[in-house]
């Protein structure tokens, strides 16, 4: 059977906990997505801005692909116009989290501790996220406990299946909330919860908008190449209102690439492969500063190119938010 050819498909046996659903996505897609759809902060939620809420995701394109596996094939739109490997990231992110969900039946959406993605090393690495329209996100749990969680994922062309990328994720998984610990930890407690309050509730439809150009671009300003700032909503937000760990990344990526054009005094560059950990939660209405830092460079990459590794800090005042190492590279005019 073809990775197409399975979507919707189960990838095992439903357990007597799943009651009243047709199947494993359907009890992922209506109880664990609309659980933190209604959490305070997340509306309308970043993972809205990516069209992977409740409200926004193609139920369709989801599919169960092994005992700890889920995978998403994921479309552009004209609100996600490209693929940017902080794309990757935050779309690794909010799946990761489900997958999660889907091999616990329950456990708490958590809190990430370390993500990181790379591109696969190629000469027509950058040309591929510019032509790709859909991407099989592809994520397995390596590994559940009480506290913490392990992930991996692939990017893979939807046409060819060639691999695009990977990513790895670690969550703390308790959510910083003892009350939605208990109930998220506990099947009966989750079944009061979704019988009694889910199912009461109607999930209203928040306004769209571009990703980049809407979400963030309209809340991030530039001090000068190398330091901004950046203003959280609840558009940017977890759905447990902190700045969202794919936000991070996206943040990251946009002033990070300010600076390494001009550290490297090229009009183009490219991000090859991020790394971020999580110390501190944003929160709604504060305005966190953006820092870039050179951390090495300048060492002659294949076909002429440059690299140069960036430190990248999100952080309110002294606190730090998120530390994160980025790699970039120089991308060459092509006649």
């Amino acid at each position: 059977m073809s990775r197409l050819s399975s979507f919707r498909t189960m990838g095992g046996t439903a357990t007597k906990y799943i009651q009243g659903t047709s199947s494993m996505i359907d009890y992922i897609y209506t109880h664990f997505m609309k659980a933190g759809s209604v959490q305070p902060g997340s509306n309308p939620g970043f993972g809205h801005a990516m069209k992977l809420s409740y409200n926004t995701m193609d139920l369709q394109r989801m599919s169960i692909t092994g005992p700890k596996s889920l995978c998403y094939r994921y479309k552009l739109s004209p609100d996600v116009p490209r693929f940017t490997t902080g794309l990757l990231t935050a779309l690794m992110d909010e799946l990761s989290t489900v997958a999660c969900f889907r091999v616990g039946l329950p456990s708490a959406p958590g809190l990430s501790l370390q993500m990181q993605t790379e591109l696969i090393p190629s000469e027509q690495t950058g040309l591929m996220l510019d032509s790709l329209e859909e991407l099989d996100i592809d994520t397995v749990v390596t590994k559940l406990g009480r506290t913490v969680s392990f992930t991996k994922t692939h990017f893979r062309d939807a046409k060819t299946q060639e691999l695009v990328g990977f990513s790895s994720h670690v969550k703390y998984m308790p959510t910083g909330s003892r009350l939605m610990d208990w109930v998220f930890t506990n099947r009966f407690l989750y079944d009061l919860y979704e019988q009694f309050y889910l199912r009461s509730k109607v999930i209203p439809i928040y306004e769209e908008g571009p990703l980049v150009s809407g979400v963030l671009q309209p809340h991030l300003d530039f001090v000068h190449p190398g330091r901004a700032t950046f203003g959280i909503t609840s558009k940017h937000t977890n759905p447990f209102g902190s700045l969202h760990g794919g936000c991070h990344a996206m943040i990251m990526e946009m002033v990070g690439k300010v600076f390494a054009k001009d550290q490297l005094g090229c009009e183009s560059v490219l991000l090859e492969a991020m790394q971020i950990d999580y110390l501190g939660a944003g929160k709604v209405g504060r305005r966190v500063e953006v820092v870039c830092e050179r951390l090495g460079g300048g060492e002659e990459a294949p076909k002429g190119g440059t690299t140069l590794q960036v430190r990248v800090l999100i952080q309110h005042g002294d606190r730090i938010c998120s530390d994160g190492k980025l790699r970039f590279s120089r991308v060459l005019s092509r006649l």
